[in-house]
């Protein structure tokens, strides 16, 4: 009998990975690698009482020897790794000057280096195998960057240019890198990082306010593997879209609606 594919989460137990998780447990063997053991387990107990196979690796963000003892685990396990899905982490927002350059080394370890380190593991697996499919999926701050994102929009626009770079090279290889760029989500207030108050209450309004969820964003996940792998970039929300067309086609246009959307959030700042 032919074996399910096998796919690993990257921080399987955000309310991202969770809701991924279920949705791909009909179609893969799930393996989810996150720091959290006691919602990872719990997971999937849940899974294999719905006859799902699926394995918990607890990780330490940005740990590259942890990220390569997890891929091992899955190879021992189901002997082939199909998909790797790099979750992101959390959001940081604030004004620029309000972000502290731990922060800023924060990012750089926990995002830009997890997603590294789980490439290169990843890709060395996945050449001796013969296939497979890296998926970096990244906040649309890094394609659309606007105010009060900007340590946030930095680190995941690097990711964007890992992932097109990585792409092209891999062009004549068995294994391939896409991208997907999500908007803000309802569940995403969880895992929000704000320098102040003010910041953290503007983007938590924005998060309640959206029409996305974590259980509609994974179905779109789902419905990208479907696709060729040969397109690097999937922008699966309609508003997204529509203003990765107005920067692209219309930059003035664009440009004036950040400012304004940035001489809004400054009038409301507290003064020093």
């Amino acid at each position: 009998m032919k074996q399910s594919p096998t796919l690993l989460i990257t921080r399987g137990c955000t309310p991202l990975g969770q809701a991924l998780a279920r949705a791909a447990a009909g179609h893969y063997r799930v393996a989810i690698a996150s720091d959290d053991s006691r919602t990872g387990n719990a997971l999937c107990r849940d899974l294999h009482e719905d006859g799902h196979e699926a394995l918990f690796i607890e990780t330490v963000v940005g740990n590259s020897q942890g990220i390569q003892r997890g891929i091992n685990r899955v190879l021992r396990r189901w002997q082939q790794l199909d998909v790797i899905i790099n979750l992101p982490g959390n959001l940081l927002v604030g004004p620029f000057e309000a972000t502290q350059e731990q922060q800023w080394q924060g990012l750089a370890s926990q995002q830009m280096m997890h997603v590294v380190h789980s490439c290169q593991r990843a890709l060395t697996a996945m050449k001796k195998q013969g296939n497979g499919r890296i998926i970096k999926v990244v906040p649309d701050c890094g394609l659309l960057a606007g105010p009060l994102t900007s340590a946030s929009s930095a680190t995941y626009a690097a990711i964007v240019a890992l992932t097109e770079s990585l792409n092209s090279e891999l062009a004549n290889s068995p294994v391939s890198a896409n991208l997907i760029a999500l908007p803000l989500y309802r569940e995403l207030s969880q895992q929000l990082d704000a320098t102040d108050p003010l910041s953290q209450a503007r983007f938590e309004r924005k998060t309640r306010d959206s029409l996305d969820t974590a259980r509609s964003l994974s179905a779109d996940i789902m419905a990208m593997l479907g696709k060729p792998e040969s397109v690097t970039l999937h922008l699966p929300s309609a508003p997204t879209r529509a203003q990765w067309r107005l920067k692209r086609w219309f930059r003035k246009r664009w440009d004036d609606n950040m400012q304004r959307r940035g001489q809004r959030y400054r009038r409301r700042e507290p003064e020093p």
